[in-house]
């Protein structure tokens, strides 16, 4: 048996979908699209992870021959209904840079270790990210989707990609290159609600999962902010983490999405599904946050605060007024981010005892952004 044979059956033994390999060649269409993009997409070009070095591999590596790219299917647990439109399913599966103390994390690092055992010289993320949606395609293990996903054969686009970077020269796949998605379909560009996707490019920054956790203020560096537009927030709906929509439209998913269906959730994410409550997340204690939020959004939403701003503006878009006392709870709170997402809530459910709370607190309120946020609340 090949090395290169032996390597595919072990990531397949681990538990991955599928193995493909390609050259470490570099991707020089990918660092010029980038770069041509930089207003679309400062925050991830400034950011640590160093894109555009990576679209050379050789440039960070330069003994780098192969590349590895890795398919995990992370449909292969049913998810929790109570958590759908709130949660994306990437995040309940708990299959995204995770710790390797972690299953998903841990796989990674089995993988990486005996490639190393093996003799190879071993490079990935973070030290080296090359493009992985097109390292899969041009190792033939994916194809791209007008909603700017990578699919692969079964799962659909409901995968991570991983690409590990080696010194060694390994037998080599045909490429992928390609979109087979019905022609003329629009169902996912339709199916957004801020007009993020064109086909096969997006705006990131209308993205509804964008905004769920890239709007931290100095996430990357100092090129965003905790700022979410209005016009944004109003078409977040219930998501504070991620967003589904364009996959769920998509009929290259529906096979998958129906067989998902009939998949009972694992246990612990049962038990999440539980307990979570987006009011609870707006009040949010330490507790909530380390025993029902952190284990399935670990992610990227570092501090509290994001995570009762993005709960307060599903509130607002619910059009629930039980939620108002809740609400107007939060608009107390020690952090004038929570405060003034709170005001906007409040502002957007309308009604006379949301109005009052606004009024009440705006007469003691310091903080000059949650002031103006109340005021606008109570002009709308």
């Amino acid at each position: 048996m090949s090395v290169t044979r032996e390597i595919k059956d072990f990531a397949l033994d681990l538990g991955y979908h599928e193995a493909g390999i390609t050259t470490a060649d570099p991707f020089p269409w990918y660092a010029e699209e980038l770069e041509s993009r930089y207003t679309d997409y400062d925050y991830y070009i400034e950011s640590p992870l160093k894109p555009i070095p990576g679209t050379d591999p050789r440039s960070v590596m330069p003994e780098a021959r192969s590349i590895i790219s890795l398919v995990y299917d992370y449909t292969r647990e049913g998810f929790a209904a109570e958590l759908g439109g709130r949660i994306g399913r990437l995040y309940q599966s708990r299959s995204y840079n995770q710790s390797s103390s972690r299953t998903n994390g841990a796989r990674r690092q089995l993988f990486r270790d005996y490639l190393e055992k093996r003799g190879l010289h071993v490079m990935l993320g973070p030290d080296i990210n090359v493009p992985e949606r097109l390292t899969a395609a041009r190792a033939g293990v994916a194809t791209y989707g007008r909603n700017n996903f990578a699919f692969s054969k079964g799962p659909g686009s409901f995968i991570v990609l991983t690409a590990f970077v080696v010194d060694a020269e390994l037998e080599y796949d045909s490429p992928t290159m390609e979109a087979p998605c019905p022609e003329n379909c629009r169902l996912c560009i339709d199916a957004c609600p801020t007009g993020t996707l064109e086909p096969f490019r997006l705006e990131p920054k209308k993205c509804i999962a964008y905004n769920c956790f890239m709007t931290q203020d100095n996430f990357r560096g100092n090129l965003t902010s905790s700022h979410i537009p209005p016009e944004i927030r109003e078409k977040m709906g219930s998501w504070i983490h991620g967003c589904d929509l364009c996959q769920e439209a998509c009929p290259r998913n529906r096979p998958r999405l129906k067989a998902s269906e009939t998949l009972p959730p694992s246990s612990f994410l049962t038990r999440i599904a539980e307990q979570f409550d987006l009011r609870k997340v707006l009040l949010l204690t330490d507790e909530y946050f380390e025993t029902v939020l952190r284990p399935v959004m670990y992610n990227y939403i570092r501090h509290k605060r994001y995570f009762q701003r993005n709960a307060a503006i599903a509130l607002g878009n619910s059009g629930d007024q039980s939620h108002v006392p809740y609400l107007a709870k939060a608009l107390g709170d020690s952090d004038e981010l929570v405060r003034g997402y709170a005001a906007w809530a409040l502002g957007r459910l309308r009604g006379t005892e949301a109005r009052a709370a606004i009024e009440k607190a705006l007469h003691s309120e310091p903080d000059e952004q949650a002031s103006r946020e109340m005021q606008s609340a109570l002009a709308a």
